[in-house]
């Protein structure tokens, strides 16, 4: 990070945090002097608590009622979001996100195959960086600043100990009748916390100290120089102080002259609260005293102020600064208070509290030349000390891999994925004639989506979603883009879309001329390729080799031929295609065409007699180079889809204006969202319209919803299978939870915050609506989450890393979680071999725990003589997880029989987030992390061949395991489950449209019954 840039803006907030209170101490000052009679001293001490409130916080929320829109100085566009907003994408079409999680598997390559685009973005040229920035002069002067508040810091921190050292070396108060006193102040003003008086022989005065631990110290003196009466008075004041909770505004007070210790103005405005402070103890402490008892008191107090002044993290009676002479005047001549003069003064407090102590409102305005066109251009001339601090661009150069010359007209797209507009996820630029690019990006993690090259080159797969980062070191980051060649083929697609189609393109583009888009993509494995053409589900371990082009007004273009297989899948906006080619097939050179009967397939020879043939496609030549040409008629609707339903809180409330959306998939297959969305109701129904077309698949298809709602836990609904006679699906009462917030900061493996970092909820889509990016500081904060396991991914470049939070009820326990990241290293093999389990039977192996949760070390051994269930499970496991009411009830049921209950969770675990998971849950049983670094290397799971989690063991009191859950009982399953579901008074199987919620239930009494038939098995034989 910038050092000399996070000092000065510090020292902006402390600039901004003066003149605010310079005005309000001006204010209230000229109020309290004009009104003197009319605001008594307790409320003109809290009137002057506001300015140094607004000195010692630096930071305060913003309002449209802020005093301060009157005086504002700086500029109201000069915040850095204004720079990243001025930033507007121009990608359109059908995307999909860079996530696996997400994609629709029938069509791995959905975002490149199926994506419309404009090709309006001007030429952007590349512009050299600044690597190094000197030292300003507002760096030195923050610098000296902030070596004087850590010189004042530890001067109260001094303070503070010897004043811990006086009080322990002072006695306890004896004197009977100042103890009663203290007693029946006490009961009388309800004092929060009781009170300790000490006597001390230090030369000091009486002062107070202490909120949580209210302390008050007399000096020795106070019995031999002063009388019972006067000691009364004085034990009476330090009470006052007490109960008016004075050391807080002193607390105040000392942060804020710690943080402007070379501002006069903050002394001055806590010397004024000082002394009001001390009025209004005095008035509350001889309110009841005749003149001649006043005129006493006064005396007191010009003798205490002779004594030595208490230290200084304390309070005491009669200081130099406790303005005696005002404090003397008061008496003679104390302000009457009554309640009409005590409203005015509340309604005055109220009214600068919520002016005083609220910033301006800013709005932040796009310049003007980033409104006019939605595309980054940076001008050639433009010198680079123009470029504004808060700005982050990646540049580079397109070239031939083969030779070097650099391609022009390659339209190359970042990926914004924490962008919460989805037309803004997308910034594009195009390369000039020397093979240039540049193009706006945010600070931290963007990816490099599929480009788009000119015909005649294509992109290795690697190249094609690559990951990068900008930082605060390196705004400009620079990279190059090597671009591979192949042969081109003549496009010529005549077609039209469907109803839903054109109506997300037409939001999409708005006034944008239509362009579509095509792909070529290299499929090797048969299978797979025929199964994609079918509409069938298709998932790939790892990306292939492809090539993405764009149509003209009239439909025609051309796509570049990739990889060396010669055998692909062709995406042409509404249909798909195969193109398979002979090695060294020239398509220049094609001197005959063949149709093969009773198919769509059309087989061309080229001069030399090799091969290449086409599906779908009508082939025409032109001087021995062919055109494909597809024609296609746009769907049918073959009906419509209603999805209905009511969404309310957990009162039974229903909750208007939530964001419903739609996803759709296939069973066993994957699934997307499509864009379609409507929002409840005032009596929180929804109900969406969905058009099936005659080219989709019914006996496979799947809908859910996703409820979003700020404030509220986003969910997704149960899946439901789509009918043929197109009834309508009813997804009944939805019910979203509270949301919870959960503030990350990401480090990397020197504790670096990491700015930029993209966090990502995964648990399901509506959650990923949620998704961030961290500041400056590493932090980010995710909303709307549920209670339970929430799982998060952060991406950093190629750090990446998963981990599962628990997300607690109750916010107040949902501390922020510092997440660690590293490189990340791809598995080296794709298939993980199982360890064989342990046959019951066999003598349990002694586990490897790396650390238990209660701190304790044991070991199994320990518990020789006894029986022992081990439950092996993960955070990341949700059965797992939802077991936890079953493993709840077995400890409790065996409990008194001595039955010892353990958990072992997979390597991978975090013991924070396993504490905290266990006290939300109020789970007692210890649980170790098992050693290793992943699930896959657990070495105790590995020891005990654990085939699933969770996985259950019981263990008899010889050592020998009796029972595992993790392997089939011998015989026929089916007639187990039902021997076991009729003895634990449940239905097998469950019925069709049983509720998540159901299952789990379900399951977790199954799982108690089988747990204690086979321990009652076993303490039977004990016997």
């Amino acid at each position: 990070m910038n050092f000399d840039f996070e000092l000065t803006t510090l020292w902006a907030l402390v600039w901004r945090a003066t003149w605010q209170a310079f005005v309000l101490a001006g204010i209230i000052f000229f109020l309290t002097s004009t009104m003197h009679r009319w605001i008594s001293p307790k409320w003109r001490a809290l009137l002057w608590a506001i300015p140094l409130t607004r000195l010692a916080v630096l930071l305060i929320p913003a309002s449209g009622l802020s005093l301060f829109h009157f005086l504002e100085f700086e500029k109201r566009n000069s915040t850095p979001a204004a720079a990243v907003s001025s930033f507007e994408s121009t990608a359109i079409g059908f995307t999909s996100r860079p996530d696996s999680l997400q994609s629709d598997h029938r069509n791995p390559n959905t975002a490149m195959a199926q994506e419309y685009h404009a090709s309006n973005t001007p030429v952007i040229l590349p512009q050299e960086s600044q690597t190094s920035v000197p030292i300003s002069r507002s760096g030195i002067l923050a610098f000296l600043w902030l070596t004087g508040c850590c010189v004042l810091l530890c001067r109260w921190i001094g303070s503070k100990i010897i004043l811990a050292r006086i009080i322990k070396n002072s006695e306890l108060l004896r004197d009977i009748g100042l103890l009663k006193l203290i007693e029946e102040r006490q009961k009388r003003d309800r004092l929060w916390f009781p009170v300790h008086c000490f006597v001390t022989d230090a030369h000091i005065g009486p002062s107070t100290c202490g909120f949580w631990r209210p302390t008050i110290l007399l000096p020795q003196n106070l019995w031999s120089d002063f009388g019972e009466e006067e000691r009364q008075a004085i034990v009476n004041h330090e009470l006052e102080h007490i109960r008016r909770c004075d050391v807080l505004l002193l607390l105040i007070s000392r942060i804020a002259i710690t943080i402007h210790w070379f501002n006069p103005l903050a002394y001055l405005i806590s010397h004024r609260m000082r002394r009001e402070i001390e009025q209004a103890v005095d008035s509350a402490t001889v309110k009841n005293f005749d003149e001649q008892a006043r005129h006493a008191y006064g005396e007191l107090l010009i003798r205490l102020a002779r004594q030595t002044q208490g230290p200084v993290a304390a309070l005491p009676m009669a200081g130099k600064r406790s303005a005696l002479r005002a404090r003397i005047n008061q008496l003679a001549n104390p302000v009457r208070e009554s309640r009409t003069r005590s409203a005015f003064a509340i309604c005055v407090l109220l009214i600068f509290i919520v002016t005083g102590l609220s910033d301006v409102a800013r709005t932040e305005e796009q310049p003007e030349s980033n409104k006019k066109s939605p595309a980054v251009s940076t001008r050639p001339e433009q010198p680079p000390e123009s470029k504004p601090q808060d700005q982050y661009f990646v540049t580079g150069t397109v070239r031939d891999a083969r030779t070097g010359k650099p391609v022009s007209d390659a339209e190359i797209r970042m990926f914004v994925a924490s962008e919460p507009v989805v037309n803004q996820r997308e910034r594009k630029g195009i390369t000039n004639d020397k093979g240039q690019y540049r193009i706006e990006v945010p600070l931290g993690n963007v990816q490099i989506w599929f480009p788009t090259l000119k015909p005649g080159y294509w992109l290795l797969p690697e190249e094609c979603t690559q990951a990068l980062v900008t930082t605060a070191e390196n705004p400009v980051l620079e990279h190059n883009i090597k671009a591979q060649s192949g042969p081109i083929w003549n496009i010529h697609w005549k077609g039209k879309l469907n109803e839903q189609q054109l109506k997300f393109l037409t939001a999409h583009l708005k006034d944008q001329p239509i362009q579509y888009r095509v792909s070529l993509g290299e499929v090797e494995d048969d299978a797979k390729r025929d199964a994609w053409l079918k509409g069938e589900p298709v998932s790939f371990q790892k990306a292939y080799a492809s090539s993405v082009s764009n149509l003209d007004q009239s439909g025609r273009g051309k796509l570049t031929q990739v990889g060396t297989s010669g055998k692909y899948i062709l995406t042409l906006v509404n249909m798909t295609a195969e193109l398979i080619v002979e090695t060294g097939f020239d398509n220049t050179r094609v001197v005959s065409l063949k149709q093969i009967p009773d198919t769509e397939k059309t087989v061309m020879i080229d001069a030399s007699g090799k091969k290449a043939t086409v599906s779908k496609a009508t082939v025409t030549l032109t001087d021995g180079v062919p055109l494909l040409t597809f024609q296609t008629v746009a769907a049918k609707p073959a009906g419509y889809q209603r999805l209905t339903g009511r969404v309310v809180d957990e009162k039974g409330n229903p909750l208007a204006n939530v964001r419903v959306g739609v996803i759709e998939g296939l069973k066993g297959g994957g699934s997307g969202e499509t864009g379609q969305e409507t929002k409840t109701t005032d009596d929180g129904t929804f109900s969406i319209k969905l058009p099936i077309y005659d080219n989709q698949v019914f006996n496979n298809q799947q809908f859910s919803v996703m409820l979003t709602k700020d404030g509220f836990a986003g969910m997704d609904s149960e899946i439901v299978e789509a009918k043929k006679d197109f009834s309508p699906i009813n997804f009944k009462t939805l019910t979203l939870q509270p949301g919870h917030t959960l503030s990350i900061r990401v480090l990397d493996e020197k504790e670096q915050p990491l700015a930029g970092a993209i966090l990502e909820p995964g648990n399901d889509y509506a959650l990923r609506r949620q998704i961030t990016r961290t500041d400056s500081a590493g932090r980010g904060l995710l909303k709307n989450l549920p209670s339970g396991v929430v799982q998060v991914s952060v991406h950093w470049g190629t750090k990446i890393k998963w981990t599962n939070l628990v997300i607690s009820k109750n916010q107040s326990k949902n501390q922020e979680v510092t997440i660690h990241v590293n490189e990340f290293v791809p598995a080296t093999t794709s298939k993980v071999e199982k360890s064989k389990p342990l046959a019951v039977g066999q003598i349990a192996p002694e586990w490897d725990i790396a650390e238990w949760s209660d701190g304790q070390t044991r070991k199994l051994s320990d518990f020789r003589g006894q029986v022992v269930v081990l439950d092996f499970w993960g955070l990341r496991c949700s059965g797992c997880v939802a077991s936890i009411p079953a493993q709840k009830r077995l400890a409790q049921k065996y409990r008194a029989q001595g039955v010892i209950f353990l958990g072992i969770h997979t390597a991978d675990g975090e013991m924070s987030q396993i504490k905290k998971l266990k006290q939300s849950e109020q789970w007692t049983i210890p649980t170790g992390i098992d050693q290793g670094t992943s699930i896959l290397d657990s070495e105790t799971g590995k020891k005990y061949g654990v085939q699933g989690y969770p996985a259950l063991i019981v263990i008899n009191p010889e050592g020998q395991i009796t029972f595992r859950s993790d392997v089939n009982p011998p015989g026929d399953r089916e007639a187990f489950m039902k021997t076991l579901a009729e003895a634990s008074g449940v239905k097998w199987p469950p019925a069709e449209n049983a509720t998540q919620a159901e299952m789990i239930e379900i399951m977790n009494q199954l799982q108690f019954t089988i747990l204690s038939q086979e321990i009652d098995r076993v303490l039977k034989t004990k016997k």
